[in-house]
């Protein structure tokens, strides 16, 4: 092949290849569920990441919700609604709607819920509604053009933004709380000795002179 049809031809590969990188679904940003790990039965507080890398805004998202969960609190954020959806007696779905998050931007919506009590992956299925009537739909396997969001349930997991529901603080990353310091310290004590051995001897000469004067005074008597 002629060098110039050599180096036309590698030129057209690489225009398709830059162009493939950019035009791939599973290239954009997606929906995500963050913390990406928790414990199982925890009350944990989650933020769900929305990106918006298309020309239309954002105005709607679908979270449908794993098995196994019992419980959930949707935070109210400004310029959204939201709404609980339930199957039966459980919790099935969380709705909001409004925004708008314009192109280039992204929200985040936060809720509680009470993990479901077991081991391994969860998956968020979400639904990402536009403007213009599209809806992008994360439902996906985890590699997949269109990942849907998962949290990993372990026991080992580090608690982060946990929610406490016996009062104490709750944790907030691992982090461990700094020990008590001493209400005194060796110069303290010594100085609390001394005091109290100033204030002893000022007591004993005090209760000196009174005696040495009840003497006196009966001595005058006689």
């Amino acid at each position: 092949m002629p060098r110039h049809r050599r180096r036309l031809s590698a030129r057209i590969f690489t225009g398709a290849v830059v162009l493939g990188a950019i035009t791939a679904p599973g290239a954009a940003a997606h929906v995500t569920v963050q913390p990406a790990a928790s414990r199982p039965a925890d009350l944990q507080r989650y933020r769900v990441i929305v990106p918006n890398e298309k020309s239309s805004a954002t105005v709607g998202v679908d979270l449908k919700l794993p098995a196994g969960i019992t419980f959930a609190l949707a935070e109210q954020v400004a310029g959204w609604r939201v709404k609980v959806v339930k199957s039966g007696s459980a919790i099935s779905e969380l709705r909001w709607r409004g925004g708008p998050v314009p192109p280039g931007g992204y929200a985040e919506l936060r809720f509680i819920a009470r993990n479901p009590v077991k081991v391994g992956r969860v998956r968020w299925k979400a639904l990402q509604r536009y403007a213009d009537g599209s809806v992008v739909r994360w439902i996906g396997a985890a590699g997949g053009d269109f990942p849907a969001p998962a949290t990993t349930l372990s026991e080992s997991a580090v608690p982060v933004d946990v929610v406490s529901t016996h009062g104490e603080a709750a944790p907030t990353g691992g982090t461990k709380a700094a020990p008590a310091r001493a209400s005194s310290d060796d110069g303290d004590t010594e100085r609390d000795g001394l005091t109290l051995a100033v204030a002893l001897l000022g007591a004993a000469l005090g209760a000196a002179a009174l005696a040495l004067q009840l003497a006196r005074g009966r001595r005058r008597a006689a």
